[in-house]
């Protein structure tokens, strides 16, 4: 699958520790958020780690440190991590458009309207 990411983020496959899945497991709609991510992070620590990269509760989960245990930048290193996963309750998950989290048979996803229309009844989007 990592194959088929877009040369930034499959950069960021690099940055995954030993040990974890070599997988970015979120919809194209956050690989902006991704890339911004990665950028942010790597200002403050060039050499971070990655242990997840993923959607829960229609949310991305980014699970990363400093490559220093006692970096001085850690705590703002966590916020901007944070912030990022917060936003992405704003971002639809598979085309980036302005989004809202929606439960389609009960799984939570952030998607926007036509997205969401195309999970929930997806015969009706093949038949038009």
């Amino acid at each position: 699958m990592n194959d088929e990411l877009p040369p930034q983020i499959q950069a960021i496959t690099g940055r995954i520790a030993d040990g974890w899945a070599d997988t970015i497991d979120v919809g194209p709609g956050w690989f902006d958020l991704l890339a911004r991510l990665d950028r942010q992070l790597a200002e403050i620590s060039p050499g971070y780690v990655i242990e997840q990269c993923k959607t829960k509760f229609g949310t991305l989960r980014y699970y990363a440190h400093p490559e220093d245990a006692d970096h001085p930048d850690a705590a703002r290193f966590s916020d901007i991590i944070r912030d990022v996963e917060d936003e992405s309750a704003t971002v639809c998950e598979d085309c980036g458009q302005p989004a809202q989290q929606v439960t389609i048979r009960g799984w939570v996803w952030t998607l926007c309207p036509a997205h969401t229309q195309q999970r929930t009844n997806p015969s009706e989007m093949s038949a038009g």
